[in-house]
């Protein structure tokens, strides 16, 4: 169903409740009339006159109806995060005439950031000729939803709300929050007990607040409390939750801080987009933070765990609704998904008997009138998991990929590579997938295509993905760090890499940390920086590695601007000074954000063209790795990976000085080269196929997977029917 669009008179009436950022940050001029939503704009002006002009208005009429009724409730309400401004504006028109008529003030925050369809197009594969994930697992729709764009508009996001309540900086004006917590205290000052003030916050909401409620008790002004806090499904970290919020509330600054959420049993039977079978506050632990698994409040399994937070909760029974429970007046909640508390009569009927200030009585008109849902467009069921039919035959499937027609520095053998390494694996009986080649290999399509292999293999089935072109070192943004680059990650170049797109290894540990038991993977990279060492290939590294005439190095030196382009496609800029000042408050206020993953065990086999001191070389209209090692493979296929790997690297020492590397997963040293492994063996054994010295080459091979910073900012994005 379609939502309403508001009228030039809706409009009007909303800026006496509306505070509506971009980027966090106010506009400089506005109109009292806007005609459509583009003109809607909100200068600081416009939110001292929503304090000092309209809020002082109902104010006084409230007195005057009733001169012994205290203070007037004001509600500060933070809708969820990648919500459109039309979404959050009707979101505001939903809900004010129902504030207004239980004699609440309700002023919105309305914080736009992008668009809730940008991540169901990440998820659902939406994008033209692109393959979606609905036939897949929840596994591989967390690594498509933190490889493909997800990760940078959840950080966006967070630095969007942040922005909003900093003050001016460098030239630029404060944020709409830092200006709405000035008024409001300033008003109290001059109008004390006049007015009780109460913060509400759906999803990502939580994030909002937990920026913008601190700022009512700053300066000489300082408010004397906050009556109520009450979050809805909160998106916000456990860390900055326990920063910034659960100090303001042990004190008693926040007279009482509340959660509504789902219980763990339903939000793991909630669903995302008709595709994610668990609730969005899943994903954002699993795919959005920076570390994998990161503590979200909401989730009933992270709060539970939270000792500071569950201290004070068990403080008073009100302050923990966990839902769906029809239990008393005040905590009650119907929600059964995470896109329902905000439009859920029992939650927010609930909430507003919080504000008021009634007591359960037994009446059902203690407050003016009950909250009234508007249906939404509901998402549709998720499938079932699949799973393999009985009896099916272990499959054999290969990925070939490769890149020739770069802007800059083209080579001229990558496109022959993918074929020759195409037709060795059709004659060793492998399904061959859709060849990505030039401009068809972009970062994306290759992401989605190695995800899509892996997480539809079976166990029992043989997967094998190569990958010929350009390799290059980027700066390391793991941890998120702003002010300076750091180490250097290894990186596989698309063909956009001059767009900033890159396949890092950090990616392509997403991609393998997909692979389901059984299966068995087996990589082939022929370029520059395929292997594992995490460090940039230096000029004596150049000098002592002699490179023939006639040969071309596939190593890309990326430009300063292109590796800035890059940091930008991955971080929030740097050059806009209130953004960066926002990102340090993020981060200043995530303890554990720089906490790794733990070291992942290695379950694929990888061969690379080159040590990474090394460059890998082309010549012959072919890659020395790729001419020797399917020459070699297809002499040999009975070798163990072993085996095969010291075959090849015997093979190019007696011209070449290009030794690649070898890294295999737990155990997989010795199995047969591209032959299905049994992922309970301790001791695999294989036929010998070739007797040679090898190098030493450990089979315990554990590789650091940091998941590195991929994809930032937002917040509420998949919320039933798109709207908060």
């Amino acid at each position: 169903m379609s939502q309403p669009t508001l009228t030039p008179d809706q409009l009007a009436n909303l800026r006496a409740h509306v505070v509506y950022t971009a980027d966090g940050k106010l506009a400089d001029s506005s109109t009292p009339d806007p005609q459509d939503l583009d003109a809607y704009r909100t200068t600081a002006e416009d939110v001292k006159a929503i304090v000092y002009t309209h809020l002082d208005a109902f104010v006084r009429a409230q007195q005057e109806k009733n001169p012994q009724r205290g203070p007037v409730p004001v509600l500060i309400w933070a809708h969820g995060g990648l919500t459109t401004k039309e979404q959050g504006m009707l979101t505001a028109h939903r809900q004010a005439g129902w504030w207004l008529k239980n004699g609440v003030y309700p002023i919105h925050a309305v914080w736009e950031s992008g668009f809730w369809s940008t991540l169901e197009d990440v998820i659902g594969g939406k994008q033209a000729g692109q393959r979606g994930f609905t036939d897949v697992t929840d596994i591989a729709v967390e690594a498509a939803a933190r490889l493909l764009g997800g990760r940078k508009f959840w950080d966006d996001m967070k630095v969007d709300a942040a922005a909003a309540s900093l003050g001016p900086l460098d030239g630029h004006g404060p944020g709409g929050g830092f200006v709405l917590a000035a008024a409001l205290r300033d008003y109290l000052q001059k109008n004390p007990k006049s007015i009780a003030l109460h913060a509400a916050g759906h999803s990502a909401g939580s994030i909002y607040h937990s920026a913008f409620v601190p700022l009512l008790f700053d300066g000489d002004d300082a408010v004397e409390k906050v009556e109520t806090v009450t979050f809805l499904a909160p998106a916000v970290r456990v860390d900055t939750f326990e920063q910034k919020l659960l100090p303001l509330a042990r004190r008693g600054g926040i007279e009482d801080l509340s959660i509504f959420t789902m219980d763990k049993d339903h939000e793991k039977r909630d669903n995302t987009g008709g595709v994610y079978r668990k609730s969005l506050l899943w994903l954002v632990s699993r795919s959005f933070e920076v570390e994998k698994e990161a503590k979200i409040l909401g989730l009933e399994e992270h709060l539970s765990k939270a000792g500071p937070t569950m201290a004070y909760l068990r403080q008073k029974g009100e302050r923990l609704v966990l839902g769906p429970v029809a239990d008393g007046k005040r905590t009650s909640s119907k929600a059964t998904s995470h896109g329902d508390f905000d439009n859920d009569a029992d939650t927010m009927t609930s909430l507003a008997r919080r504000v008021v200030g009634t007591r359960a009585t037994g009446d059902d008109d203690d407050i003016a009138q009950l909250f009234g849902a508007e249906s939404r467009d509901a998402f549709p069921t998720p499938p079932a998991e699949p799973t393999a039919p009985r009896g099916a035959a272990p499959r054999k499937r290969a990925l070939c990929i490769g890149i020739d027609k770069y802007v800059r520095r083209p080579l001229s053998g990558c496109v022959a590579d993918a074929q020759t390494w195409e037709d060795t694996f059709r004659s060793l009986g492998f399904e061959i997938e859709p060849t990505l080649r030039d401009a068809e290999a972009t970062r994306e399509a290759i992401l989605r295509a190695m995800l899509a292999l892996v997480t539809t293999s079976s166990a029992g089935d043989v997967v094998a993905i190569q990958f010929a072109g350009h390799g290059t070192s980027v700066p390391d943004l793991n941890g998120d760090e702003v002010d300076s680059f750091g180490t250097n990650d290894e990186a596989l170049c698309p063909i956009d890499v001059f767009d900033g797109q890159l396949v890092l290894d950090d990616d392509l540990a997403v991609v393998w940390d997909a692979i389901p038991d059984g299966v068995s993977v087996s990589l082939f990279f022929d370029s520059c920086h395929s292997g594992t060492a995490n460090r940039k290939l230096t000029d004596a590294d150049k000098a002592a590695m002699k490179i023939p005439v006639g040969t071309t190095a596939r190593k890309l030196e990326l430009e300063p601007a292109e590796r800035e382009r890059f940091r930008a496609t991955r971080s929030a800029s740097l050059d806009d000074p209130v953004r960066k000042a926002a990102k340090d408050e993020v981060i200043d206020a995530e303890s554990g954000r720089a906490v790794e993953d733990a070291p992942r065990a290695v379950r694929e086999v990888l061969f690379s063209a080159c040590q990474p001191d090394q460059v890998a070389l082309e010549t012959g209209g072919h890659g020395v790795f790729t001419t020797n090692a399917t020459k070699i493979l297809l002499a040999n296929p009975a070798a163990t990976n072993r085996e095969f790997y010291a075959a090849v690297r015997d093979a190019m020492a007696q011209l070449w000085e290009q030794k690649p590397s070898f890294e295999p997963g737990v155990g997989l040293a010795e199995v047969p080269v591209l032959s299905p492994h049994d992922p309970d063996a301790t001791t695999p054994t294989a036929p010998s196929g070739l007797v040679t010295v090898l190098d030493r080459v450990t089979d315990t091979g554990v590789r650091t997977a940091a998941i590195v910073a991929i994809l930032r900012a937002t917040a509420d994005l998949l919320e039933a029917g798109g709207a908060d």
